[in-house]
């Protein structure tokens, strides 16, 4: 008790239903067993009625809703600078949180106790710069974490098991250069990656089996060249590939079963002149290849044998 925040030990003590204070362990993550008067009740209902909060109202809001078990939470638009605003508090209930539009830069303040059940994230609109900071247990079940329009250079400081549960991850518009830094066992249940528009110029750097559930990858609006450094073992179950808006000149660099379960591709607006580079077994299960805006001007390499199940749309002009 002697280590809550006074706010807390307040609404403790005054309620507490029928408890024994000297029983209640300062190390208990979640406070069971509470109730509240109806002074409480109305202000929670006041503060979550504003239509504008400020950062201590938003400091009591917090506090507030922890004691509740708060499932979402939305604090986006308050010029929040840092994770610290959580520090010292746990919230064992909390599934979303909503942080668009602030001003954090980084994941340190961040402690295993804050999120145990955080499900989904959005620091959409931040000025996060790098990875740095996490570290194994932050976010246990973390299923989507946005991380759009922030300022995040490379894979760097993404220690393993940080998001044994991410199934969704959204870092659109930021200026990540490559894959490198990334490693086996990062996202053993990412399925849906989007990196459009960054600054990614190659294959290069993927390893191992970084993606071995990924079915879904966005790498729209990038500088891209060539599908080099991309192996069998790199996208195994990807099913949707989006490479619009590169600049890849040719279907070269490819081998069997690279994508062996990918069933549209989208190279909209690259470089391609030709089918060359292309063989039977690369892309068994196409079913749409969009090749519009690029430079084919002839189909003499195709064949029966490059499609094996000839895509149901093919789109060139």
């Amino acid at each position: 008790m002697e280590n809550l925040p006074d706010f807390f030990q307040g609404i403790l003590s005054e309620n507490l239903k029928d408890g024994n204070l000297a029983k209640l362990s300062s190390e208990s993550e979640y406070y069971n067993d509470i109730q509240f008067s109806n002074s409480k009740l109305n202000e929670m209902k006041d503060l979550l009625n504003l239509k504008e909060i400020n950062i201590e109202q938003s400091k009591k809001l917090i506090k507030i809703t922890d004691t509740i078990l708060a499932k979402k939470f939305h604090l986006g638009m308050l010029g929040i600078s840092s994770f610290d605003i959580f520090f010292g508090q746990i919230f064992p209930k909390l599934e979303e949180l909503n942080l668009f539009d602030n001003q954090i830069s980084s994941f340190k303040e961040l402690s295993g106790k804050i999120f145990p059940n955080l499900k989904l994230l959005n620091l959409n609109g931040n000025k996060i710069s790098s990875f740095e900071g996490l570290s194994g247990k932050i976010f246990p079940k973390l299923e989507e974490l946005y991380l759009e329009h922030n300022k995040i250079s490379s894979f760097k400081g993404f220690p393993d098991n940080v998001f044994p549960n991410l199934k969704e991850l959204y870092l659109t518009n930021n200026k990540i250069t490559s894959f490198e830094e990334l490693s086996p066992g990062i996202f053993p249940k990412l399925e849906y990656l989007e990196l459009g528009n960054n600054q990614i110029s190659s294959f290069e750097g993927l390893s191992g089996k970084i993606f071995p559930k990924l079915e879904y990858l966005d790498l729209d609006y990038n500088q891209i060249t060539s599908f080099k450094g991309i192996s069998e073992i790199s996208f195994p179950n990807l099913k949707i590939l989006v490479l619009t808006e590169n600049q890849i000149e040719s279907f070269q660099g490819l081998s069997g079963k690279t994508f062996s379960k990918l069933k549209e591709l989208k190279l909209r607006r690259n470089k391609i002149s030709s089918f060359q580079g292309l063989s039977g077994k690369i892309f068994p299960n196409l079913k749409v290849l969009d090749l519009s805006y690029n430079k084919i001007s002839s189909f003499e390499e195709l064949s029966e044998e490059t499609f094996p199940n000839f895509p149901e749309i093919i789109i060139i002009y």
